[in-house]
């Protein structure tokens, strides 16, 4: 009976909702092959992103190096 008394009232709410024993975001389900593969390649492209930013910031420095003693 009280099961349905809690319906009648409309429940707790967002508010008072338990988060479970494992807490929110553990108890999602296990990725796919595919989201896998794809969160792996978007890896690889951060990273080669970030190596070439660090080329194109030591090439400026020794472009900025080499123009002090030029000039």
């Amino acid at each position: 009976m009280r099961l349905l008394e809690r319906f009648r009232r409309g429940g707790r709410g967002a508010a008072g909702r338990g988060q479970g024993g494992r807490g929110r975001g553990r108890t999602g389900r296990t990725p796919s092959f595919g989201e896998m593969r794809a969160r792996m390649r978007t890896e690889r492209a951060e990273a080669r992103l970030l190596e070439t930013e660090a080329k194109i910031h030591q090439e400026a420095a020794r472009y900025r190096l080499g123009r002090r003693r030029a000039g």
